[in-house]
């Protein structure tokens, strides 16, 4: 399964330049060769080579291997634009100056025992220092495929491509029903929520702070507003990593498929009330979506995902469905048979029973972002 490692780099002077000159030329290089291929408007990757390959060497100092990147990464760029638009390349795409750029294996050369790699420039092969955390560590191992050189706050990082090997998928006796939402995170069938309360409240936090330092707008309260971007998203991710560390290891334990509801286009679809707005806009389901996937997929968990219509209406003891039958954000009780339950509980309880069916049926879910 292929993950992405983080990692900081820790150049020189010298070498920070020579980083930074590299991100810029080959943005250059990719908005020249985009201007190639729309004008001509040919976009298949031989025919956009033999039209700028040696044009943006010449003209951005490229190395060979930086322009064959940069080549990929324009025609990558076109695929996306043509699959959105249903074929209709009406506009040509610009390239931020720094913006990230992919590196492969003849770019890119790693010492994991003593933390240093080996980075293609344009001025040849340079070696520094680079920093990783524990987790991240142990799967650059795996390392395979590109890495994504990018630049932040002054700091240059590889996003490094991993491919780690999955365990075989254990044979589930049972089925474990994940309900995700904004006032509990996630609850399982089996009882087991996971308050959002703490995120709620680093989440009003961080947007009072947010609102005081803008309005004040001074180059002190911006220099602040610069320092705290992205806290709440990386404490948000955080919190995602420890809930599905812990609904996986649970399912794993106990021999248990895992079922969650097919979540695509909620934001669309979804309407709430303007005082919920900036809550549901701030709710990060689709990556915890994605932990409890690549964890389980991992682990050799089987993972499923269901149809989300009527799970949170539909009473589980007797199948009665009716918008009634959900008193409020918790209360649950059915208008037919007055069974009584916590309303995420017996939403998950709805969505184990239909992973159960779709387990009978062999369908294991592959997974889509939103």
């Amino acid at each position: 399964m292929t993950v992405t490692a983080q990692i900081k780099l820790v150049p020189s002077a010298e070498q920070f330049s020579l980083l930074m000159a590299t991100l810029e030329a080959m943005n250059l290089g990719c908005n020249k060769i985009s201007s190639l291929a729309y004008h001509e408007q040919f976009f298949d990757r031989k025919t956009i080579h033999h039209l700028s390959y040696y044009t943006v060497r010449r003209a951005f100092g490229l190395k060979a291997q930086m322009a064959v990147r940069c080549i990929g990464k324009v025609v990558d760029a076109y695929k996306v634009r043509a699959r959105r638009s249903k074929g209709n390349i009406d506009s040509m795409r610009i390239f931020r100056l720094r913006g990230a750029v992919p590196y492969d294996c003849r770019m890119l050369g790693f010492d994991l025992k003593n933390d240093q790699l080996s980075i293609l420039t344009l001025e040849g092969r340079e070696i520094m220092p680079f920093q990783v955390g524990g987790p991240a560590r142990a799967i650059m191992q795996y390392q395979k495929g590109e890495s994504d050189l990018f630049y932040r706050n002054g700091v240059f990082y590889l996003n490094v491509c991993c491919q780690l090997p999955e365990e075989d998928l254990i044979t589930h006796q049972d089925m474990i029903g994940i309900d995700l939402g904004i006032c509990q995170l996630a609850t399982t069938s089996e009882g087991r929520s996971f308050d959002g309360a703490g995120v709620e409240k680093v989440h009003k936090k961080n947007q009072k702070q947010r609102a005081g330092l803008q309005k004040k707008g001074t180059r002190a309260a911006k220099r602040k507003l610069k320092k705290v971007s992205g806290r709440e998203k990386r404490f948000k991710r955080n919190e995602n990593h420890i809930i599905s560390k812990q609904i996986v290891s649970e399912a794993k334990r106990t021999g248990s498929g895992i079922a969650m509801e097919d979540l695509s286009g909620i934001r669309e679809r979804q309407r709430v009330s303007k005082r919920q707005r900036a809550r549901f806009s701030g709710w990060a389901f689709s990556q915890l979506r994605f932990f409890i996937y690549y964890k389980a997929r991992l682990a050799g968990v089987p993972v499923f995902f269901v149809p989300p219509e009527y799970t949170s209406q539909r009473c589980h003891q007797c199948g009665h469905i009716e918008k009634k039958n959900r008193r409020s954000q918790s209360e649950f009780k059915c208008c037919q048979c007055a069974h009584r339950d916590h309303a995420d509980k017996n939403a998950a309880k709805n969505i184990k029973l239909l992973g159960c069916r779709q387990s009978a049926k062999g369908r294991i879910a592959g997974f889509m972002r939103q």
